[in-house]
This record gives C-alpha cells, sequence and structure tokens, in this order.
C-alpha cells in the first residue's frame, strides 16, 4: 500500500458530487438507476442526493412506499437481500425514484420501466474520482498516483489513501464485496488480465470497473486490485457455490481462453471426472504432453483417481508415456500388462489384432518397441506401416509420431537414406499439426544422424532448428535443454573442443539418465561420453562412465553389448590390449575372435550394430597386434564396404588401413588413404573420430615422408593443426623412451599382468626372448624389477 500525506478514511472523503446531484436530479425520466459494483460510492451518492432532496434513504429489499405527498424516493437496496418489485407507481412514472443497486442484481419491473423509456442509467463511469476531484484533497502528484493505482474507484481511493492501510481488510473486501458477485466468465476475464493474457470483447464490458488501459492501449487489471486478486478466489467460487454446475461454467470459461489444463483440473476438482476426461480426449490424449509440457500433462494424470483411470484406455497409455518420459520402461510395461494382459509384452501379437486392439493401443504398441529389446524385422516393419493406411490424412500428430518412431529403426539399424526420408515425412507432419516440440525431436534425431555419418556442417545445421523449435514451445522443458545441450557439446567435441562434453558429464549427467533417453540419442552419449572421458582424463574415468551406464540401462539388454564394446575400445585406447581381447572375448556375438580371423566377404553383410562394432573392435586388435599378417588389408576394406557403417565407424578404418599399409611398408598408399581421409574430415569439420585413432594416427603423421607430403595440401595441415592441439603429434607411445615396438609391447603385457610365458605365447616368441625384451627395457626406463617398469609405464601414460 501507499502511505500518502493526509490520513483519509473512506467516510472522510465527503468529496461533494453536485454536479452529478444536479445532472440526475434534472434528468426527465421518472427512474434513475444507479447500477454498479461494490465499492463505487453508491451510497455516498443517494445519500447527497437525499439531502438535497431533504427525504430519508429507504435500505430494504422491499421497495419504499409510492407516497403522494413525497414527489421523490430514494431507495439504496441492500447486497444481501431479496429485493421485491417496483411499485407500479414508479413503473407508470407517477412518482419519481432514484434507486442504487449492485451490478448483476435484478429488480422486478425495472426491465418493464426501461422498455417505456422511463429510467436512465448512471453507471460505475459516472462514478468513479478523476484527477480534478481528488487534486484538491491529496495535491496534484499524489491525485495522479492515485488515479493510477485505482482507477478512481472510491472505496480503493479510500483504502489506498490512508495511513496505515490494511492490506488484509482490501483482499478481504474484494473477495467478498466485489469477486462473490462477479460471473463465472468475468472472473476468469480478471485473471486472464492478471496474467497479461488477452480477455474477448464479451467480457471486457463486464469486467471493466476493474481496469484501465496501459500507454500501449492493452487492457491491464488496476495495480490495486492486481495486488490482491489471485486464481484461488475464481476457484473457491466455482467449487464452494451452490450451483452444481459451477464447476462445468468455469471450465467452459477456462476452455474459451485456451486454458484447457485449468479447466480439466477444475472439473477434476468436483468430481467431473467424465467430462475432464472428454477435453482430455479431445486434446488428443496422451500427445497433450507436447502441446503442454510435462508439468501440466502430470498434473491432468494426477487428478485421475486409479479406480477412474484403470478403466480408461486413453489414460492408461497416457501413464505409460508418462512413464517412458521418466525413463522407467519397466512401469510402463506393467501399466500396458495391467489393461491388455501378458500380450502387451508380444507387439507382433497387439499389431496383428485389429479386430481386438484399438488403433490407439496399437499405434502406442509400436511406438513403444523403439524403448524395448524386441528385434525389428521385416515382418514388425510390415505390420507398422499397415497401421499407417489406418489414420486419416490429416491426422497429423498421429502419422508424424508414427514416422518418429519408425526413424528410431532406421537409424538403429544405420539405413540412413530410409531414416532421411521418414525424418522429413515426420517433420512434415509436426509442422502441419503445429507442434514445436516434436519438431524439435525430429531435428535433434536428424543431427544425430549427420553426426554418425560424419557431417558436422550439416549436423550444426539441424542442431540451430532444434534451438528455434525449442524456443517456439509454449512451455519449458528442461530434460529437452539437456538433450539440446548434450547435442551442441558432441558437435564441439567433433571440432576438437572438448571442454563443453566434460561440463556436461560433469554437471548434467545424473539428471540426463534418470530421464526420457531414445535408444539413438544414448547410443550416441555412450560413444561420445567414454571418448571424452578416456581422451581427457583415463582409462578408469571413461570405464566408470560405461558401468554406471550399465546400471541406469539393467532392465534393457540392448545396451550391455555396447557397454562392453566401447570398455573395451577404451581398454584399447590406455594400451590394456590383453584385457580388452579377454573382455570381448566373453561377448556372446556372432563376431568372436574365430569368426574374424577367416572372415572376409563376410563382413560386408553384417546387419546388427553389436556384431558391426564387435567386429571392428576385433580388426583394431589385429592392426595393433598384427599390422602385416596376410589378409588384415582384405578384411579391413571388406569391414569398410559395408555400407551399415556410421561414418566415425569408417573414419576409423581408414585410418588402420593407412598404418596397416604403412607397416607394409608401402607409403605411398598410407599417403592417399591418409590424404583422401584429412581432406574429408576438414570438409566436414570431423575432427573427434581422427582424435580417437592417435594411437594410430600418430606413428603416420610422424613419419617424415609423410609429413612431408600432408605439409603440401593446405586442407590436411588444417586439420593436422587442429589435432595437434589433441596431442596427435606426440607419439602415443612415447618414443622418447626409446623403447622398440616389440618392447613396448612387451612392458604393455607385463602391466595387465601376464607371464613371460603367456606372453611368449602370445607372441610367438621363445621365453629367453621375452627375458631379453625386458632386459633391455628396464634398462631403457632405469628399472631393476617388474614392478618398478609398470610404475614407469604409468608414469609416462604409456599404460593407465
Amino acid at each position: 500500500m501507499t502511505d500518502y500525506a493526509r490520513p483519509v478514511m473512506t467516510s472522510d472523503l465527503h468529496i461533494a458530487r453536485d454536479d452529478l446531484v444536479s445532472a440526475v436530479l434534472d434528468r426527465p425520466e421518472p427512474i434513475v438507476l444507479v447500477y454498479a459494483p461494490a465499492g463505487m460510492g453508491k451510497s455516498t451518492l443517494l445519500r447527497q442526493i437525499a439531502e438535497k432532496l431533504n427525504v430519508p434513504v429507504h435500505d430494504a429489499g422491499s421497495p419504499p412506499i409510492a407516497s403522494r405527498q413525497q414527489d421523490y424516493a430514494v431507495w439504496d437496496i441492500p447486497p444481501n437481500v431479496e429485493c421485491h418489485g417496483l411499485p407500479e407507481a414508479f413503473v407508470q412514472g407517477r412518482r419519481r425514484l432514484v434507486i442504487a443497486v449492485r451490478t448483476g442484481k435484478q429488480v422486478p419491473g425495472l426491465h418493464r420501466a426501461r422498455a417505456y423509456g422511463r429510467v436512465f442509467t448512471v453507471d460505475w463511469k459516472q462514478l468513479v474520482f478523476d484527477f480534478g476531484e481528488l487534486t484538491p484533497h491529496f495535491g496534484r502528484a499524489a491525485a495522479r498516483q492515485i488515479v493510477e493505482t485505482t482507477g478512481g474507484w472510491p472505496v480503493l481511493v479510500g483504502l489506498h489513501a490512508r495511513v496505515g492501510a490494511d492490506d488484509e481488510g482490501v483482499e478481504a473486501f474484494v473477495a467478498e464485496e466485489v469477486l462473490s458477485h462477479l460471473s463465472v466468465g468475468e472472473l476468469v476475464a480478471l485473471e486472464e488480465l492478471t496474467a497479461g493474457h488477452k480477455v474477448t470483447p464479451d467480457e471486457l464490458d463486464g469486467i471493466a470497473p476493474f481496469m484501465r488501459r496501459n500507454a500501449e492501449g492493452k487492457p491491464v487489471l488496476l495495480p490495486a486490485l492486481a495486488a490482491v486478486f489471485s486464481a484461488n478466489h475464481a476457484e473457491a467460487i466455482a467449487i464452494g457455490g451452490t450451483d452444481s454446475e459451477a464447476a462445468d461454467r468455469m471450465a467452459d470459461a477456462y476452455l474459451r481462453y485456451g486454458r484447457t489444463t485449468r479447466a480439466i483440473s477444475i472439473l477434476q476438482k468436483a468430481g467431473h471426472y467424465e467430462r475432464a476426461l472428454d477435453i482430455f480426449i479431445a486434446a488428443k490424449g496422451f500427445y497433450y504432453i507436447y502441446r503442454y509440457g510435462t508439468a501440466e500433462y502430470d498434473e491432468v494424470l494426477a487428478g485421475f483417481p486409479e479406480e477412474f483411470w484403470r478403466q480408461h484406455e486413453t489414460l492408461v497409455l497416457a501413464l505409460c508415456i508418462q512413464a517412458l518420459k521418466r525413463g522407467d520402461i519397466g512401469r510402463a510395461r506393467q501399466l500396458l500388462n495391467g489393461f491388455v494382459g501378458s500380450v502387451g509384452a508380444n507387439p507382433k501379437a497387439m499389431l496383428a489384432n485389429p479386430a481386438i486392439y484399438s488403433l490407439k493401443m496399437r499405434a502406442f504398441r509400436h511406438l513403444m518397441v523403439i524403448y524395448e529389446d524386441y528385434p525389428i524385422d521385416d515382418a514388425m516393419m510390415k505390420m507398422a506401416f499397415a497401421l499407417l493406411d489406418e489414420f486419416p490424412a490429416d491426422a497429423h500428430l498421429e502419422r508424424g509420431s508414427f514416422y518418429n518412431a519408425v526413424l528410431e529403426f532406421y537409424m538403429r539399424s544405420r539405413r540412413f537414406a530410409e531414416a532421411e526420408d521418414v525424418a522429413e515425412r515426420a517433420y512434415a507432419h509436426y509442422i502441419a499439426a503445429d507442434v514445436p516440440i516434436l519438431r524439435f525431436y525430429i531435428s535433434l534425431h536428424r543431427a544425430i544422424m549427420r553426426l554418425s555419418v560424419g557431417d558436422v556442417v550439416k549436423a550444426a545445421h539441424f542442431a540451430a532448428s532444434a534451438q528455434s523449435e525449442i524456443a517456439a514451445a509454449p512451455f519449458d522443458s528442461p530434460s529437452d535443454e539437456r538433450l539440446l545441450a548434450l547435442l551442441k557439446a558432441c558437435i564441439a567435441f567433433e571440432e576438437g573442443q572438448a571442454g563443453a562434453l566434460l561440463q556436461f558429464l560433469d554437471a548434467e549427467f545424473d539428471q540426463f539418465s534418470r530421464g526420457e533417453i531414445w535408444p539413438t540419442v544414448l547410443e550416441f552419449a555412450l560413444q561420445y561420453g567414454s571418448q571424452a572421458l578416456s581422451d581427457q582424463f583415463s582409462t578408469f574415468a571413461a570405464t566408470a562412465f560405461l558401468e554406471r551406464w550399465r546400471v541406469y540401462q539393467m532392465q534393457s539388454r540392448q545396451f550391455q553389448a555396447m557397454i562392453d564394446i566401447l570398455k573395451v575400445i577404451n581398454l584399447q585406447n590406455g594400451n590394456r590390449w590383453q584385457e580388452a581381447a579377454d573382455t570381448l572375448t566373453q561377448l556372446d556375438l556372432r563376431t568372436n575372435r574365430a569368426f574374424m580371423q577367416t572372415a572376409t566377404a563376410e563382413l560386408t553383410r553384417i546387419e546388427d550394430r553389436d556384431e558391426i562394432a564387435a567386429a571392428l573392435a576385433w580388426l583394431r586388435h589385429f592392426v595393433f597386434d598384427q599390422p602385416t599378417r596376410d589378409g588384415l588389408l582384405t578384411q579391413l576394406q571388406a569391414m569398410h564396404d559395408n555400407f551399415r557403417l556410421t561414418g566415425r565407424q569408417r573414419t576409423r578404418l581408414q585410418v588402420w588401413i593407412a598404418f596397416v599399409h604403412k607397416r607394409n611398408r608401402n607409403l605411398t598408399k598410407a599417403r592417399g588413404v591418409l590424404q583422401k581421409l584429412l581432406e574429408e574430415a576438414a570438409r566436414l569439420g570431423a575432427i573427434a573420430p581422427l582424435a580417437g585413432e592417435k594411437l594410430f594416427l600418430s606413428e603416420l603423421v610422424e613419419d617424415q615422408r609423410i609429413a612431408q607430403f600432408l605439409s603440401t595440401m593446405g586442407s590436411a595441415r588444417q586439420v593436422l593443426r587442429r589435432l595437434s592441439l589433441l596431442g596427435i603429434s606426440a607419439s602415443a607411445l612415447s618414443s622418447s623412451t626409446g623403447l622398440t615396438r616389440r618392447e613396448t609391447k612387451v612392458l604393455l603385457m607385463i602391466s595387465e599382468g601376464a607371464s613371460n610365458k603367456f606372453i611368449a605365447n602370445a607372441l610367438g616368441l621363445s621365453e629367453a626372448t621375452v627375458k631379453f625384451h625386458l632386459s633391455n627395457t628396464y634398462r631403457k626406463l632405469g628399472c631393476k624389477k617388474r614392478r618398478e617398469a609398470i610404475i614407469a609405464a604409468r608414469s609416462l601414460g604409456l599404460v593407465s
């Protein structure tokens, strides 16, 4: 409240309204109606009129007697009484009457008198104080501030002008004397004004006394009312009123302003669950979350009691979506099975039975597959595409979401051409549906797809689109903001800048891991996170990161093999090759060591994501352990020709091919492969895949003949300069120690706990030769014992 210099009570204002009194008494109509909300000074005006006429003020529900001895009667109708009808003498105009009544109150007989042209109305506009009336009492500056704050509403002028104004008294007055007499529509309109929203013209007239227009001409609530008005007033009246239809009227009012969640909540609190569900279904059921956000979605679902939602398919599916959004696949399965029975675990059975399961149920079951370990074969895809024919052409949300799910299938199986096609289709439907957050998901996936094929430039383009789309969403979505932050950090990492990704893993990892994560996004996070931690910290840090994900994904087997394979790569990067091979041997995959030692043409036909990753890990092991082995180049080239590989995987293979050419003393081919590889990296902006192969790349670029050749090409020099910042120019095996390759390998194996006999068998040497290499290693490292050599190797960064 504002304290002014002059202490003035409402009753102390005593502002003479002679002009208004004269205007009333000079009217030719026999009835003057003073019609305004509470606190507008109606009673004060009537007292001044009564004093002028020298007649009493009649204040009862029954009308005054039309006395022949008096030309005038003054009737001030109390707010909480039943109003009786006008005497015929007033209706016919044989006697004159000044009557004051609150807005919304009806006086029987008044409409008939108005129809006869015998009524003149004084409304709130004539009753509010203006600047000129207030200036003599408060001074110019204070009068201007009072008008600005209260709009000249008499009761608020008094309450806000006096010293020590009672805030609680103002709030109680507004609630009891003003809000309780407004219609539901007017209450909602006031709430909208308070929130800064537009109000429909129909409602503006009813709430005009409580608002003003700002400098831009926009209607806003009076500051004196805005300080005390809240949505709770409106809700309390709607639910606490005696009218059983109050909640429905309130819900209708909120729906007119697009406040769907508010409307549903009002109905739920009143126990009108069926109508609340009808509104939820009309708002597309479980798609509600994409239009109104997670917070409002959770609020709506929490308002339905369990005994109600368990009987309705739409609500069960909505709760399944909620569980998936929270990363709780087990809860989603439980809810689904509780509604349809054990068949819920068999998506094919559900998709194949349209006579039993609704289109909505089957579409959801198709969507849920992307979160599960269920194999997606051609038969499954055929049944899924049959769903599309059942959706109307203008069912944009449903069609877009179908393509969104198929996008996941294609990306998981590395069918990037088909994935790009369905991504465009999904995006077009989401544009038609006008749901920005769903367009965000498509742009996010397209960026991930571009990173997978090694095109950082286009990935950045789609990341910018994703940024625009999430900004256009009408609600905040912290979990999606984290997805975008991860994407941006990975793009920066691809360009050779690891800081943002490391910061994300440190600050956002826990929150990120607890939310909804699509398989492609999780794969993306695993690959980039493990490489960043391995490159910048240690094998231990990267392995710990992967093991945490193993715990988070315990209910899902589809990522366990991937986590193991990434762990193998980290061990290899830490020069723990034997331990990596042992881990790889334990995986139950077709592409095991025996298969990889003989496979050639078969490598071009591997389709499974994990089998491809395991095959690459074995090939990497062979490149390190036996780079001159017969047939290795043929195997590498066959694997390179597999169209299911990602661009990052293909880049790694090219590094290995160049390395093997170099080890086979074919520098011309090594330079050619490396030149093409670096030029492509410069064009696409992809540095991280090269940095991940620094073990092999360092030896290549440190060869003087290769380095001189590459120095003549601008694009190659540009990439090499960026790689030098990541330590690629220094030998990954610390050549400054003077160790030969064989001595280094022996040192790595004893660091893993291998015995001399095991080393001899593994390397095809005699135990005497192993001891000879160890003796040279101890001498070069300045050590005398096996343990001292291991400690020295770790301090030099040869092992982690």
